[in-house]
């Protein structure tokens, strides 16, 4: 197993553990109003109030498109735990598509993370903001694997069967 693709197992694990633990929150604050996060550290680093916009469910898409009554409209840490195991057990394969595959999907997941911390400023969720940090060391981490198995010949038998002769 390559150093790029230990990096990326255990990106993807500390991206489910992130991602886990700001749905526990938003979840436990859709049902205890009292509830005080413990990574409410300031007025402007606050997950609760964070995690409570529009921005944080259904990508702060499917809201305004089809309702916030739609079956979509899930906090977007289940987006994200979704993303984070798909590139964890895709990241078993050394095929160059499945990779390419892992590749987009980490950059989109960026992407729109990225847009949700601009549009939510200036709340600010360090746990959110961990998880956008751990997808960019994500996107690189899988693009180094992507170069190195671009470095490699696809005809190895070809070439060995021309080094034999």
């Amino acid at each position: 197993m390559s150093c790029s693709s230990i990096l990326t197992t255990t990106l993807s694990l500390t991206g489910i553990l992130l991602s886990s633990s700001s749905l526990y929150i938003t979840t436990t604050l859709s049902s205890d109003k009292t509830f005080v996060a413990p990574c409410d550290l300031s007025p402007t680093l606050n997950c609760s109030s964070f995690l409570t916009t529009p921005y944080s469910s259904g990508l702060g898409l499917v809201g305004p498109l089809l309702g916030n009554d739609h079956q979509a409209n899930l906090p977007n840490s289940v987006f994200s735990i979704i993303v984070f195991t798909v590139i964890f057990l895709a990241n078993f394969s050394s095929n160059l598509s499945v990779v390419t595959m892992m590749l987009v999907l980490s950059t989109i997941t960026s992407i729109i993370s990225s847009t949700v911390v601009i549009m939510s400023l200036p709340m600010m969720c360090p746990i959110y903001l961990s998880s956008l940090v751990t997808t960019m060391l994500m996107v690189m981490t899988i693009i180094s694997k992507r170069r190195s198995l671009d470095s490699f010949p696809t005809n190895n038998i070809n070439q060995a069967f021309k080094k034999l002769i």
